[in-house]
């Protein structure tokens, strides 16, 4: 049965829509993650400069044990699979 191009145009847009509150969710995750990290003290701003001087100032090698170790780090569950021992990966910590 063929798709018309309006359905095809609509479901594109329903899944850039999804991928657009991923990414917030996701931000909001991380931005919860490094407040809880940093303390009282935290600041967007800190944050962003924290991690720019980190990476700026970091051998090529630290930054490629720091991509390894991201490809395990998840901020959003599976969606059908439950996560039976949550001490496996590091999460997001709720403020």
């Amino acid at each position: 049965m063929p798709q018309s191009l309006q359905a095809i145009d609509s479901k594109i847009a329903e899944l850039k829509e999804k991928k657009k509150d991923l990414e917030k969710r996701q931000a909001q995750h991380l931005l919860k993650y490094l407040s809880s990290e940093i303390g009282d003290k935290f600041t967007p701003q800190l944050a962003a400069c924290i991690v720019q001087d980190s990476w700026s100032c970091s051998p090529k090698d630290q930054k490629e044990k720091w991509l390894q170790a991201a490809t395990i780090f998840q901020f959003t569950k599976p969606r059908n699979t439950k996560c039976i021992d949550q001490k496996a990966q590091p999460v997001a910590k709720s403020v």
